[in-house]
């Protein structure tokens, strides 16, 4: 059960971030020089992301073998 919720809610928080990366990815196409930077900072979140993403489905994993 903790491993279906954590499943859900973290690709409900990937599917959303990546619709806003998205979305603010016009404004780094207007103007490339100005947010380079702040382009390399939202990969670098996109990776954490993911490393916490399977943090939290290992964590459903376990909590659903103590239960």
């Amino acid at each position: 059960m903790f491993t279906i919720a954590s499943l859900f809610f973290a690709s409900l928080i990937a599917w959303w971030a990546g619709r806003m990366n998205e979305k603010d990815r016009e404004s780094y196409d207007n103007n490339p020089d100005i947010y380079r930077i702040q382009l390399h900072m939202r990969q670098d979140l996109k990776l954490i992301a993911a490393l916490l993403f399977g943090v939290i489905i290992m964590l459903g994993v376990v909590a659903d073998r103590v239960r």
